[in-house]
């Protein structure tokens, strides 16, 4: 079985190893008679993983519907669903196995030529991973992910961009509110308070940034940006100028710059 295994996943061995000398037909025909004699849930897994490398995607499905409900068997029959180009049902499978990893990959393809699709896409991820109450960092990497794709449908819908602005800011609240320390949700959240003119919003998630990091060019800059917006154009210099000590290829920082002029 573990000559078998070898065989299988012989691609991705060490090239001196034994398993990278195998061939993968060893490992299924291997596979293929102890499925005959006993029929396993794991044996049914490797032949549907050493069939869907092979490309034989009718054969991966059959052995992959042969497990029982799980999250791994939703995932295998997600990267089979997506290998055959049906993504709509890949997408179903890779949100019944709260997958995180291959959603996101789908919502930043759909991202390119369907924001609405991507934003849709993120936000059902986002609700099943509320509901299992079993995932707070994906929850809170969910939420951010939501606030950055109603930023970017906002910048692409002058109509509603407000509206939008004020979405993705509540979702990066909720993110600031899981994962309260980290640096990134905080200085996002603050570029959206300056996205919707409120910079006295605005400086307080970048001064919580700064705490967080004190060493963040990023927080420093956004401080600069919202004291620039309040009037106060000598502390938004101060402000450059501690961030230009971190970090001078600060893209927040370029952004100051550019205002000061």
């Amino acid at each position: 079985m573990q000559l078998a295994s070898g065989a299988i996943f012989s691609r991705a061995a060490a090239r001196a190893s034994v398993p990278a000398n195998l061939h993968p037909d060893l490992g299924i025909r291997t596979y293929s008679a102890i499925e005959r004699v006993a029929p396993a849930p794991y044996v049914e897994s490797m032949l549907a993983q050493a069939l869907l490398d092979r490309g034989d995607l009718r054969h991966a499905q059959s052995h992959a519907e042969r497990l029982p409900p799980s999250p791994a068997r939703d995932d295998l029959l997600g990267r089979i669903a997506q290998a055959g180009g049906d993504q709509a049902a890949a997408q179903r499978y890779f949100l019944a196995a709260n997958d995180v990893f291959a959603i996101r990959g789908e919502v930043s393809r759909l991202a390119k030529h369907d924001k609405a699709g991507a934003y849709n896409l993120e936000l059902r991820l986002t609700q099943r991973l509320q509901g299992a109450a079993t995932h707070p960092d994906a929850l809170a990497d969910a939420y951010w992910e939501l606030g950055r794709l109603a930023a970017q449908r906002g910048y692409a819908d002058p109509r509603h961009r407000r509206a939008w602005f004020k979405t993705g800011m509540h979702d990066y609240v909720e993110a600031v509110a899981l994962a309260p320390f980290s640096e990134r949700y905080l200085i996002y959240a603050g570029s959206q308070a300056l996205n919707l003119n409120d910079p006295s919003q605005a400086r307080v998630y970048f001064k919580r940034a700064a705490d967080q990091n004190p060493a963040s060019a990023d927080a420093y800059a956004g401080l600069g940006v919202s004291a620039f917006r309040s009037g106060d154009t000598a502390k938004a210099r101060a402000y450059a100028q501690l961030s230009r000590s971190y970090d001078p290829h600060s893209h927040f920082l370029h952004t100051l710059e550019a205002l000061l002029k």
